[in-house]
C-alpha cells in the first residue's frame, strides 16, 4: 500500500476501512494484514468483491469453472472469518468481464456502499491493476469515480509491489502465473 502503512498506529489512522477488489482472494493477497490489524484495533472494516472469480481456473480438471465461483466464495468467507471481517458485499459482476460491464451500474453500486459506510480509507488496485488483469484495473476506475461523488471523499490507497517484494513472490509467480498479462508487476 502506498504511504508505507507499517504499524498498528499507522493503521489506526486509516479509520473505517473499505477494501474493494475484483476477485475472492485479492483482499487476502493484498490487504489481509492491514485489515486484521484494523479489526484488532476495533476499527470497522468492510470488504467489497466485484466477482466470484468463476473464470479463474488454470486447470479445468482440478478447478472446474462450473463450481469455481462457489469454491472461491467459500474460501473467501473462511479467510474473512479469520481476518475478522463482518461486513462483505458482492457486486455480482462476471469474472473476466468487468471491463464490459456497465460502468454506470458499477459506480452506482460502489457509491451506495461508500455512502452507507462512509469509510475514511479505501484499499484497492491502482490504475494499472497491479497484475495486468483488466478486472483489477477496471475496479480501480470504478472506485475512483464512485469516490469522487462522496463528500468528504475517502482517502484511496493503491496496492503496489516494490522490486524487493516481487523478488520474494517471484517463485509463486513463475509457478502460478500471477502476473499473467505482464512479465512482472509495474514498479
Amino acid at each position: 500500500m502506498a504511504g508505507r502503512i507499517t504499524t498498528a498506529d499507522d493503521i489506526k489512522q486509516l479509520g473505517t476501512i473499505m477494501s474493494i477488489w475484483a476477485h475472492p482472494d485479492d483482499e487476502s493477497f493484498l490487504a489481509a494484514g492491514i485489515m486484521a490489524a484494523a479489526v484488532k484495533n476495533g476499527q470497522k472494516v468492510v470488504c467489497v468483491t466485484a466477482t466470484k472469480g468463476e473464470a479463474g481456473s488454470q486447470d479445468e480438471q482440478k478447478w472446474p469453472s462450473a463450481t469455481l465461483g462457489d469454491v472461491r466464495a467459500k474460501e473467501m468467507a473462511a479467510a474473512q472469518k479469520i481476518i475478522g471481517i463482518k461486513h462483505h458485499h458482492w457486486l455480482e459482476f462476471r469474472d473476466g468481464m468487468c471491463e464490459q460491464a456497465s460502468e454506470k451500474d458499477a459506480v452506482a453500486k460502489l457509491r451506495k456502499l461508500i455512502e452507507q459506510y462512509r469509510p475514511n480509507s479505501i484499499l484497492t488496485f491502482g490504475p494499472d491493476g497491479l497484475t495486468g488483469h483488466t478486472d483489477h484495473a477496471t475496479v480501480s476506475i470504478w472506485v475512483t469515480k464512485a469516490n469522487q461523488y462522496i463528500d468528504p471523499i475517502s482517502k484511496v490507497y493503491h496496492a503496489v509491489n516494490t522490486p524487493e517484494q516481487y523478488e520474494c513472490i517471484k517463485p509463486a509467480d513463475e509457478k502460478l502465473n500471477i502476473y499473467f498479462n505482464i512479465d512482472k508487476p509495474p514498479i
